[in-house]
């Protein structure tokens, strides 16, 4: 049984994550760097949420940044 590095997971879903949000980042404004933070910032407080969640609440959470 082999264990999965934790970090390397999260940095992963960090990379896929941002690959499928560069175009919605970009729409409204918001620089890469940025984005990924929001990103960083999603999956620190829901890590066990699906890609589906991640995504919908670091829309939500880019969104509120704009404000």
């Amino acid at each position: 049984m082999s264990e999965t590095d934790p970090n390397a997971d999260r940095a992963a879903t960090i990379e896929r994550l941002s690959e499928r949000l560069s175009g919605f980042a970009q729409g409204i404004g918001m620089s890469g760097n940025e984005a990924r933070e929001i990103i960083k910032r999603v999956i620190e407080a829901d890590p066990a949420a699906g890609d589906g969640d991640l995504l919908a609440k670091a829309r939500t959470w880019m969104l509120i940044a704009l404000a």
